[in-house]
C-alpha cells in the first residue's frame, strides 16, 4: 500500500537523523554523471548551497538539519524546497538557517517568499559582492532527458546524484505534497530536498521535493508524445521535483518575494494518530477520523472551541490502572466525511485562507458540529 508518510522521506528533512524507511530497501546506489552532464554539474556546484537549521540558543551553533538550495540571482537569492525552511515548535531550540557554499564561505539567510503548495521558497543569503548563480531552463525537460542533482546527503556535500526524467505532471496523491512535479530516476535521500536539478546545458528544470518507493502509485495526467515514449518506469523508487522555468508564473512570483500560504484549522496531529473505532482499544465515539492532538493557543480551532487530547487515569476492579486518551475527533468539513487526517487534509486544501467551514466533531459519545473561519498557517502558528 502506497503511504507517503512512511516513504517520502524527504518531507521530514531538517532532522538530524536519517527517519527510518520501516520496510523498505532505502534508495539505490547513487549514479555519477558523464559527458555533458559531468561538465554541467562542476559548472553549477559552486551556485549550490548547503543549508544547515542551527541552534541560537543553548547548544549554539549545533546543527539541527540539512538541506540543500542554489543562488538564483546574483545579489544571492537563494531557491530551495519550502519544507527545508519551515519552522515549527518541535525543534529543542530556537534556530536560524545557515548557506554553505562550495568555497565554504557561510551566509545567513532570511525568508523571502514563498509557496506552500508547491514546496519552494526564495531566501536572501547576506553576501558580500556578487555571487555565481544558476539560470532556469526556458522550457521544461522531456522524457527520457539526463539531469543531475546536487545535493547534500549521505554525508557528503554538494555532491552530484545522475538519472533521467521518467514523467511530467505527476500528482502525489497527497494534499501535502506538490502537485505537477517532474519523476526522476536519480537516487535522492535526506539532505539533497531543495537542490537544484540541473541538464546538460546546465540550467535548473527542477527544485529536489520528495522521494517515493512505489512510484507505480503516483498518477501522471500529462500526455507524452511517442517519439518520447519507451522509457522505463521505476519501479520501486523514484524522485520528484518541483518544475522551473525561467518565465512560469510561479517561478516569477516567488523569487520576487509572493507568498502563498496554506488554510488551516489550528492544531497539531501525530503520523498513526488517525482513529478507527473497530481498531482501536479505546472509546472516542462511533465514528473514525482524525484525533486533534495539540490545539493551537489563539487559532482558529482555539476559538471554535476544540480540545487539545488529554489522558484519564483509570482504575480497574483488580487495581490496575491505565492511562486512556481523551480527545476530540474531527469526523467531517462541511458534511464529507474525513476518516483519515489526509482525507481531513484534502478537504481543507480545497478551501480559502478566511472562509468559513463546518466541522463535525466527535467528543466521546457526543457529537457536535462547530463552525471554524481557517487560518493561514504561518499566521496561526508564528512561524517566521
Amino acid at each position: 500500500m502506497f503511504t507517503l508518510a512512511l516513504t517520502a522521506v524527504l518531507a521530514t528533512q531538517l532532522r538530524r537523523e536519517e527517519p527510518q524507511l520501516m520496510h523498505v530497501q532505502g534508495p539505490p546506489p547513487v549514479e555519477g554523471p558523464k559527458g555533458e552532464l559531468l561538465v554541467a554539474y562542476h559548472s553549477a556546484r559552486d551556485s549550490a548551497v548547503r543549508i544547515e537549521a542551527r541552534c541560537t540558543e543553548g547548544r549554539v551553533g549545533a546543527v539541527l538539519g540539512v538541506g540543500t538550495g542554489f543562488f538564483v540571482s546574483a545579489d544571492g537569492l537563494v531557491m530551495t524546497a519550502y519544507h527545508v525552511v519551515d519552522q515549527n515548535s518541535n525543534q529543542p531550540c530556537p534556530s536560524r538557517l545557515v548557506a554553505v557554499t562550495a568555497n565554504d564561505d557561510e551566509y545567513p539567510l532570511d525568508l523571502v517568499g514563498y509557496d506552500i503548495y508547491m514546496d519552494v521558497a526564495t531566501l536572501q543569503a547576506h553576501v558580500d559582492g556578487p555571487v555565481e548563480y544558476l539560470p532556469a531552463a526556458s522550457e521544461r525537460p522531456r522524457v527520457g532527458d539526463e539531469v543531475v542533482a546536487i545535493g547534500n546527503s549521505r554525508g557528503d556535500f554538494l555532491a552530484a546524484r545522475a538519472g533521467r526524467v521518467t514523467r511530467l505532471g505527476v500528482e502525489a496523491g497527497r494534499a501535502d505534497f506538490a502537485s505537477g512535479t517532474i519523476e526522476l530516476t536519480n537516487s535522492l535521500a535526506p539532505g539533497d530536498s531543495g537542490g537544484p536539478v540541473v541538464n546538460a546545458r546546465g540550467e535548473v528544470v527542477g527544485v529536489v521535493s520528495y522521494i517515493s518507493f512505489n512510484p507505480s502509485a503516483m498518477s501522471s495526467q500529462e500526455w507524452v508524445p511517442p517519439y518520447l515514449r519507451g522509457t522505463r518506469l521505476p519501479s520501486s523508487y523514484a524522485s520528484y521535483a518541483v518544475p522551473v522555468v525561467r518565465d512560469g508564473e510561479r517561478f516569477q512570483a516567488v523569487i520576487s518575494g509572493h507568498r502563498r500560504d496554506v488554510p488551516v484549522i489550528g492544531f497539531t496531529w501525530s503520523p498513526g494518530s488517525d482513529y478507527d473505532p473497530n481498531d482501536s482499544p479505546y472509546y472516542l465515539g462511533a465514528r473514525p477520523g482524525p484525533i486533534v492532538d495539540r490545539v493551537q493557543s489563539g487559532g482558529p480551532a482555539d476559538k471554535a472551541g476544540l480540545r487539545s487530547m488529554t489522558q484519564e487515569r483509570l482504575q480497574g476492579p483488580d487495581g490496575s490502572v491505565r492511562m486512556v486518551p481523551r480527545a476530540d475527533v474531527i469526523v467531517a468539513v462541511d458534511g464529507r466525511a474525513t476518516p483519515t487526517f489526509y482525507d481531513l487534509l484534502a478537504e481543507i486544501r480545497n478551501k480559502e485562507i478566511g472562509q468559513t467551514i463546518v466541522l463535525t466533531v466527535q467528543r466521546g459519545s457526543a457529537t457536535f458540529r462547530v463552525e471554524l473561519t481557517l487560518g493561514a498557517r504561518r499566521d496561526v502558528f508564528a512561524v517566521e
